[in-house]
C-alpha cells in the first residue's frame, strides 16, 4: 500500500465515527420536537448545538485517525446511554 492510499480500517473507523454522531444528532432531534411548543428557546438553544454536531460530523475525514478515534472514544459510550448522553451533553 502507498502513502496515499487509504486503509479499509481507517474508512470503517471514520463511518463508525460518523454514525455515533448521528445517534447523538437523533437524540438531540427527539428532543427538539419535544420542546418546540412548551419551550421555544430550549428548543432554539438544542437546534443551535445540532448544528455544531453536524459541524463536527462533517469535520471528519478518514486521513485523521486521531479525530476519528476521538470522537468514538468520547461519544460511543454518550450514545450507548441515553441519560449518560444528557448529563454530558
Amino acid at each position: 500500500m502507498t502513502d496515499h492510499e487509504t486503509s479499509y480500517d481507517a474508512i470503517v473507523r471514520a463511518e463508525i465515527a460518523i454514525e455515533i454522531l448521528n445517534q447523538a444528532r437523533a437524540f438531540v432531534t427527539a428532543r427538539v420536537y419535544e420542546l418546540e411548543d412548551t419551550d421555544p428557546g430550549a428548543a432554539e438553544a438544542l437546534r443551535r448545538r445540532r448544528r455544531d454536531l453536524i459541524e463536527l460530523q462533517q469535520s471528519i475525514r478518514v486521513a485523521d485517525t486521531d479525530l476519528v478515534e476521538n470522537l468514538i472514544a468520547v461519544w460511543g459510550p454518550r450514545v450507548q446511554d441515553e441519560l449518560r448522553f444528557w448529563a454530558e451533553f
